[in-house]
């Protein structure tokens, strides 16, 4: 694994790609939250003091804290993402049977609000002084904005393996505030194994391979590549992806827009990706419908077989067996590859989903250092990973996957060149959502200009001061 441009990893690979993408828990396995259409809801529970502790199988390696401690209390532990998947289920009755160990008189109340919503309250509550003891979170803003405890001298900060160390999320100026509860691909292309096994197609390893491989597939009545974009973060994650790899050959692309000395209109590698989409569309390489159906569609269409090829993240492994499951389709293996470029050279993002700290103003300091030195546990936090489809981020925690197509994941990541940042992280939302709606426009079969761009290096000039390029 070659590691690179390690500052911010672009928003569109992590912050809008699982907060956005993650809805639907009855149909993303994988995910971590809901799409901006989904009902926001509060979920508390409080459990830890009245769960039988006997029975407790968590945590091997307890924190350490006063056995038996009397002290009555009630912390609090704020997410978006804890819903009713089975791994989530498991993930808080195992911190509060462990938990109970420890304070046997505590309670863990779970302040969960699903979906985006969360960060605009989370942000309300750290501004009037009400937000949770324990948080996760995402982005590195809330380390930076002074909201998070300096977490540097936990004992679980050298066990953090190369990618944990350098998770932009987590860590700001030398300091690390969180802990990277896994670390995840920013997505790839998710295939069925077997159709391509009948069509003789080995994952395409470059563009021109990818073409050569949809019209195989074209050829059999299939649709190659199935998109969502409705849901325009799946457009996101499509042309980040792809775009990353291209990148390859300017790595300083992003900070040369950001300094103005390339405009986002006048770039050939930016052009050559929307070429890539036009070529696709025009070809009927992907589904009539792409813009008019959303994520949890596409995701339905891959699992009955009608497409043979999907741009995701980490979750879908099990969001697609959920989808064979509920919808009666025959099961089949699922396998992945990377986006590469015209000549075969990677970039994969890479980087926590879920980040997790603590309230710098919390009352309960050492109550919450424990419950997140708990939650670091190789018993705790390695199947919260799996059912997250993460890699670990720790050098003492193992993850065993039940979907051999996470050793194909694993063996990408360690040919490709990690990247954490992009040229989105040196544009402002403005200029992205400019992009975005034009690549919308070329998968709907609009012939790309690269004029068209030019709005979005309008939006960038007017809205540059809202950037905050990555460190170097």
């Amino acid at each position: 694994m070659k590691l690179k441009g390690l500052s911010a990893l672009a928003g569109v690979l992590l912050l809008t790609t699982v907060m956005s993408a993650c809805g639907n828990s009855n149909n993303n396995e994988g995910s971590t939250a809901t799409n901006n259409s989904s009902t926001t809801t509060d979920t508390t529970t409080n459990t830890a003091a009245t769960n039988d502790t006997s029975t407790n199988e968590a945590a091997t390696n307890e924190p350490a804290a006063p056995a038996a401690n009397d002290k009555e209390f009630t912390i609090r532990v704020g997410a978006w993402f804890l819903d009713d998947r089975p791994h989530m289920v498991a993930f808080k009755k195992a911190v509060e049977e462990g938990y109970a160990k420890l304070y046997p008189k505590a309670t863990i109340q779970w302040d969960v609000v699903l979906g985006a919503t969360y960060f605009d309250k989370l942000k309300a509550q750290f501004a009037s002084g009400s937000a949770p003891d324990v948080v996760f979170y995402q982005g590195v803003d809330f380390a930076k904005s002074g909201n998070l405890l300096d977490l540097s001298a936990e004992p679980w900060v050298p066990r953090l393996n190369d990618g944990g160390q350098k998770d932009f999320q987590t860590h700001a100026d030398g300091k690390t505030f969180g802990v990277p509860m896994g670390l995840s691909i920013g997505g790839g292309v998710w295939y069925n194994k077997k159709i391509f096994s009948d069509l003789s197609i080995t994952p395409p390893k470059t563009t021109q391979e990818l073409f050569d491989a949809a019209e195989k597939i074209k050829g059999a009545g299939k649709t190659p590549i199935t998109l969502g974009f409705k849901d325009q973060w799946t457009a996101q994650l499509f042309f980040t992806n792809w775009m990353s790899s291209y990148q390859l050959s300017d790595p300083t692309l992003g900070k040369k827009i950001y300094n103005g000395e390339v405009k986002i209109n006048e770039d050939p590698t930016i052009q050559k990706v929307y070429s890539n989409f036009e070529t696709m569309k025009s070809k009927g390489y992907f589904n009539k419908n792409a813009i008019s159906i959303d994520w949890p569609q596409s995701g339905q269409m891959f699992a009955s077989g009608e497409a043979a090829m999907i741009v995701q993240g980490p979750w879908m492994p099990g969001a697609n067996a959920d989808n064979i499951s509920k919808g009666g389709f025959e099961p089949f293996d699922i396998g992945y590859f990377p986006l590469a470029n015209d000549e075969g050279k990677v970039a994969m993002g890479l980087g926590s989903n879920e980040a997790l700290g603590i309230n710098a103003k919390t009352e309960l300091l050492q109550e919450s250092k424990d419950l997140i030195n708990l939650m670091t546990t190789q018993d705790i936090i390695s199947p919260f990973m799996k059912g997250d489809g993460a890699l670990t981020s720790f050098t003492d925690v193992t993850v065993k996957y039940d979907d051999p197509a996470m050793d194909a994941v694993q063996e990408a990541v360690a040919n490709s060149t990690v990247v954490t940042s992009n040229i989105t992280s040196y544009i402002p939302a403005s200029a992205t959502t400019n992009m975005l709606d034009l690549l919308t426009k070329v998968v709907s079969g609009i012939k790309f200009n690269p004029d068209d761009l030019k709005a979005a290096q309008s939006s960038f000039e007017k809205d540059k001061a809202t950037v905050t390029p990555p460190a170097e």
